[in-house]
């Protein structure tokens, strides 16, 4: 499955989703304010996105296939 990590109005985040849509590629969508909040119990999506989101100099979307 894949899963992307985006937040509201970010453009390349809504080239990424509408790409896959037209694909016909399934993912499931997360916001990515939840890899900066400790509160919510992260999974290890969660911690793979964290790491590509570093490699990428912090720039959105991520995606994670698992």
């Amino acid at each position: 499955m894949r899963y992307i990590y985006t937040a509201p109005e970010c453009p390349k985040c809504e080239s990424l989703k509408e790409r896959y849509k037209t694909q016909g590629l399934e993912y499931i969508e997360r916001d990515a304010d939840r890899l900066k909040n400790p509160a919510i119990d992260r999974d290890d999506i969660d911690v793979e996105a964290f790491v590509q989101l570093s490699m990428q100099n912090m720039i959105l979307p991520v995606e994670v296939n698992k």
